[in-house]
């Protein structure tokens, strides 16, 4: 039931941008023009957590840090630590039902994973 006292206004912003170091200037710019009332998660990529920097966001919106440097002592490839943490969060939230809409960015786009699955990604979405 649709109430006449008040207009019904529409939910909040669904977000979802994943970068790496490279693009905290991008993500914080952004996050500051997010609606402060909305939603969704930001994953950022560095090497090891002494690269993590403070960053402002609404808050409906997690930042979560994920980092190529391993407890083994290996390295993973640029990209592929963030490349894992959004498509397991696609695969949790959005998939296979279809989720709700979303606004996507991704960053790290030198990354050759980040462009190869931005590409997939980007075939995956014009699908639906």
């Amino acid at each position: 039931m649709v109430s006449r006292m008040r207009p019904s206004t529409p939910p909040a912003a669904r977000v979802l941008m994943a970068g790496d170091t490279g693009d905290v200037a991008a993500i914080r710019s952004r996050l500051a023009d997010c609606d402060p009332n909305a939603t969704g998660l930001v994953f950022i990529e560095a090497f090891n957590a002494v690269q993590i920097v403070p960053i402002e966001a609404p808050t409906g919106i997690g930042v979560h840090w994920v980092f190529r440097e391993r407890p083994q002592g290996t390295v993973a490839p640029r990209g592929q630590s963030l490349v894992a943490a959004v498509d397991a969060w696609l695969d949790e939230w959005m998939r296979p039902e279809g989720g709700v809409e979303i606004s996507i960015w991704l960053g790290a786009r030198s990354s050759d994973v980040v462009a190869t699955f931005a590409s997939r990604l980007d075939r995956e979405l014009a699908a639906i």
